[in-house]
């Protein structure tokens, strides 16, 4: 792929867990994940990977053990999402027939903003998980300075344009 010229690749990770990947059809093992974003260093590809928080068997430590996985496959960038119950899929059926969804604001169907609780979490605490995702990815000084000033060009200029835009902060806001 660096021989064809791919720069950027992005990873649909969603997961720590080996049960929540089977439950979301991904046909992958969290070790993939990993393998994955070592391959794309070793050949100087980009590596984003995404995440979800607020399926419905996540609890505080199951999010917090998808903080580590994250930090412990290492991706150039993590974005994490909150699971939203988009019109017209399954998930929004099934939340919608179980009473599960408790904002049909459709503004907030961003996969920003928690709009479902969780079996163990509040919206408002899946909403403070996804805060705790960001903060603990991006809070360490020595890895927004790695990033400020990494090798890979792709990774510098995400990460001084996120500076710029004081992107972290912004996520941080959102209740």
């Amino acid at each position: 792929m660096s021989k064809a010229g791919f720069t950027w690749f992005l990873l649909g990770v969603e997961s720590q867990s080996k049960t929540t990947l089977d439950s979301f059809h991904k046909g992958t093992k969290p070790e993939d994940a990993a393998t994955a974003v070592k391959l794309l260093k070793q050949n100087g590809i980009f590596s984003q990977a995404t995440c979800i928080v607020g399926n419905r068997h996540d609890t505080a430590e199951s999010i917090k053990e998808l903080r580590f996985f994250m930090h412990d496959i290492d991706p150039d960038i993590a974005i994490f999402m909150v699971l939203t119950p988009f019109p017209g899929t399954d998930l929004y059926e099934e939340a919608k027939s179980t009473c599960w969804i408790e904002d049909y604001n459709w503004a907030n169907y961003d996969m920003v903003h928690a709009t479902m609780p969780t079996n163990t979490l509040t919206k408002a605490q899946v909403q403070h998980e996804l805060s705790e995702c960001y903060r603990s990815f991006y809070g360490s000084p020595s890895r927004l300075l790695k990033g400020f000033f990494a090798k890979n060009k792709v990774k510098r200029r995400v990460y001084r344009y996120m500076a710029r835009q004081g992107v972290i902060r912004q996520l941080e806001t959102i209740v």
